[in-house]
């Protein structure tokens, strides 16, 4: 039977995690956004790094994740980070590690249609 005092705790805990997932997920768009609008910006050196370094520590922040922040250091190599949305395809691996969908299969389904993506655009 559940108290008064048990059932904030079991709504707390089913609805933080979605929130981290949906703000890590939000920001990982926008950064990838903002990586292709703000090119001539971000494409600077200095510049670039710097915001790679601030949205991968905002991610690493929510999601605690050292899987994800390597998988993010992409971002640091040239023509790679520039052109693929590394920080959006991460969390949706984190996103899926965190639900259960761990197995190979899903990433590489994922990779797929990433690849797909970038060749028809």
């Amino acid at each position: 039977m559940n108290t008064l005092n048990e059932i904030p705790s079991r709504i707390f805990r089913n609805i933080f995690p979605k929130v981290r997932m949906a703000s890590a997920l939000t920001i990982s768009i926008v950064a990838d956004l903002l990586d292709y609008t703000a090119a001539p910006l971000l494409g600077m050196p200095i510049v670039g790094d710097v915001f790679d370094l601030i949205v991968m520590s905002l991610l690493y922040s929510i999601t605690k994740s050292k899987v994800l922040f390597v998988m993010n250091l992409a971002e640091f190599i040239p023509f790679v980070g520039d052109f693929l949305p590394v920080y959006t395809a991460s969390t949706i691996i984190w996103i899926l590690r965190q639900s259960g969908y761990d197995g190979l299969f899903m990433t590489k389904r994922l990779v797929r249609l990433l690849s797909n993506i970038q060749t028809h655009v």
